[in-house]
C-alpha cells in the first residue's frame, strides 16, 4: 500500500495567514479559500471590505484547482482560445486565481483568491503556497 499525503488544518491556516499578510500589506480586500484534494472547504477568509461575490468565487476557484489538478488559468486560456467546452466541464471555474496545492508531486488540495484582477489574485495565492513550501522544507 502507498502512503498518501493529506493537507491538515495547520497547513491550510499557514497558507491563509501568509496570503493575508501580503493582502494586508497591500491593502487588498479579498476572499481566500483552501480546500482539500476532494474540493471540500478547509479554511476560508473574507477580509474586511471584500466584495460579497468574491467569497463564492474564491471557493469555486479553489475547488476547480483541486479537482482538476490544474491552475484555473489553464482553463481560462482554453476558453480564450475558443475552446468554450472547457468551461462546461463539471467543477471547472475558468478564471485565473486558483492553484492546486502540490506536496512532493502529489495534489493535496487547492488554494484560491478572489477580489482583485486575476494577476493580483494569483500573486496572493503564490505567497501562500510559498510559505507552505518553506514550512514543508524545514
Amino acid at each position: 500500500m502507498r502512503t498518501k499525503r493529506v493537507l491538515d488544518l495547520a497547513d491550510a491556516e499557514l497558507v491563509l495567514v501568509a496570503a493575508m499578510g501580503k493582502a494586508d500589506q497591500e491593502n487588498w480586500k479579498v476572499s481566500m479559500t483552501v480546500v482539500d484534494e476532494a474540493g471540500c472547504l478547509m479554511a476560508f477568509r473574507r477580509l474586511d471590505g471584500a466584495s460579497v461575490s468574491s467569497a463564492q468565487t474564491a471557493i469555486d476557484k479553489a475547488r476547480s484547482a483541486a479537482l482538476t489538478r490544474r491552475p484555473t488559468k489553464f482553463f481560462e486560456e482554453m476558453v480564450a482560445a475558443g475552446r468554450v467546452a472547457a468551461s462546461m466541464i463539471h467543477g471547472v471555474f475558468a478564471i485565473e486565481g486558483g492553484l492546486p496545492i502540490i506536496v512532493e508531486d502529489e495534489v493535496v488540495g487547492g488554494f484560491a483568491v478572489s477580489g482583485l484582477k486575476s494577476q493580483l489574485d494569483i500573486a496572493l495565492v503564490e505567497a501562500g503556497l510559498l510559505a507552505l513550501a518553506f514550512h514543508q522544507g524545514r
